[in-house]
């Protein structure tokens, strides 16, 4: 037993002394150079840029496809996203602006709704209406699994969900 005692002191012992001794004898570290920071690898997919200045950019699969993707999408000023629904779950992290989000199926952009900021993050169930704008760029990460369609209120195929999902 003693001989264990022994080893296990002389286990513990060994690296604090060495901790120890380099501590004393240790001189103030120099400022470190700024860091850099790697730059950005994107998958091999086109990104798209819309007429209305929208800009998708595709991080990890495509919502159009099957299983899990990422996208960063930017909005720019005044970008307005008419009522609509989507078949999956979506969830939003806005990364820098602010977005205006109602769930809701028609389109009123003077009700008193706070934006959402840098942090928030919003679940968008599937098939729940709403709708978006934009007072200043917006950049905002979204997630979710595809094939993820869109379909705007006033389609046909948005009214059928709609009903389907109201138990109507």
């Amino acid at each position: 037993m003693k001989k264990i005692s022994f080893y296990a002191m002389a286990i513990l012992l060994v690296p604090w002394s060495a901790c120890h001794q380099s501590s004393q004898n240790a001189k103030p570290l120099a400022a470190a150079p700024p860091a850099t920071t790697a730059g950005m690898i994107l998958p091999p997919v086109k990104d798209t840029l819309l007429p209305s200045g929208r800009r998708n950019i595709y991080l990890a699969g495509i919502r159009t496809r099957p299983g899990f993707f990422v996208e960063r999408t930017y909005f720019p000023a005044g970008y307005k996203g008419l009522p609509h629904i989507h078949n999956g779950d979506l969830y939003v992290t806005i990364l820098e602006g602010s977005a205006y989000m109602v769930m809701d199926s028609v389109f009123d952009t003077t009700l008193n709704v706070k934006p959402y900021g840098p942090g928030s993050f919003v679940l968008i169930p599937a098939d729940q209406p709403h709708y978006e704008w934009f007072k200043e760029p917006c950049t905002m990460q979204i997630e979710g699994i595809g094939p993820n369609e869109t379909f705007y209120v006033s389609d046909s195929i948005a009214q059928k969900r709609l009903k389907k999902a109201s138990g109507r």
